[in-house]
């Protein structure tokens, strides 16, 4: 599967969404678009890597060095002493395991590492301007990969609770006169924070957005993106919020009115009746006659 567009057309959120539930694997590259506005702005490049749905690895770079780089540049081991134990290690291997089964580096600092790219990604998340292309026959880059993984949408989320600028995912918003309703059965399984865990509370289809911000006193605003978020992680739908069915109380009968038509309908229920029985004794006048 390739994929190419821009950020005008697939949002990044979006795009993650795609990755998770399709399981896909490969490398994702993305590339600024520079500012008109300011003379010295120039094009980025990221480069972030998938296995099954899941984020193994990203960097700025296509050179390998991305990961050795982060050691060298925290000082836990020597660049060149790195590269000696990278010409022994197999590419099958992710080189921070490999690493790690050295006893040059421990579980701590694998996470610190692969929390550092992940930092890269969710800066993605503010590109206004930019394009991807999604190669699945990219290969894993084993000199780039920790060993560590999280699925794409929990990235995602992480993502876009710390978003900033709104801006560029204000038409993907749930409308406020919306509801939402659970799809998802039983509880979420995923990590969710406490605002995300009170508007799921609300996931019946019945209850507006708007409705829901006044009752836990929370901005429209951040219910609508806590909505979002709940959407990206198929957790909930949106749905639209049908109007209340009115109860037939609302509406009492005018018995004097149903009277009135009963007694303007006799005389042509005899008619009917007499009508009926005209033909009858026609049908056997002939029957005699034959």
């Amino acid at each position: 599967m390739n994929l190419s567009s821009s950020f005008t057309d697939f949002s990044l959120a979006e795009l993650f969404q795609i990755i998770d539930k399709g399981r896909k694997s490969g490398c994702l590259s993305v590339c600024t678009l520079p500012d008109i506005h300011t003379p010295e702005s120039k094009s980025q490049y990221y480069y972030i890597w998938f296995k099954q749905g899941r984020v193994v690895a990203a960097a700025n770079r296509l050179n390998g060095q991305g990961l050795v780089y982060k050691i060298a540049q925290r000082k836990w081991l020597n660049q060149s002493l790195i590269e000696q134990y990278r010409q022994t290690f197999s590419t099958d291997k992710p080189l921070g395991l490999y690493l790690k089964a050295q006893g040059l580096l421990n579980t701590e600092q694998l996470n610190l590492l692969f929390a550092s790219q992940l930092h890269q990604v969710r800066q993605l998340f503010e590109i206004q301007k930019g394009v991807f292309k999604l190669d699945s026959k990219a290969p894993l880059p084993a000199q780039e990969m920790t060993g560590l993984s999280l699925r794409a949408t929990e990235v995602a989320l992480m993502a876009l609770r710390t978003i900033k600028n709104w801006k560029i995912l204000a038409d993907a918003l749930p409308d406020a006169s919306s509801a939402i309703r659970s799809i998802a059965p039983g509880k979420p399984q995923i990590h969710l924070h406490a605002l995300e865990w009170q508007v799921w509370e609300f996931a019946n289809g019945s209850v507006a957005l708007s409705a829901i911000a006044s009752q836990i006193n929370q901005p429209i605003a951040l219910v609508q993106q806590a909505a979002f978020r709940l959407i990206l992680a198929c957790l909930v739908e949106e749905v639209p919020l049908m109007a209340s069915t009115p109860e037939l109380s609302d509406y009492p009968v005018d018995l004097n009115l149903v009277n009135s038509l009963e007694s303007r309908q006799s005389p042509v229920m005899e008619t009917i009746k007499i009508s009926t029985l005209f033909l009858q004794n026609l049908v056997g006048f002939l029957r005699s006659n034959n």
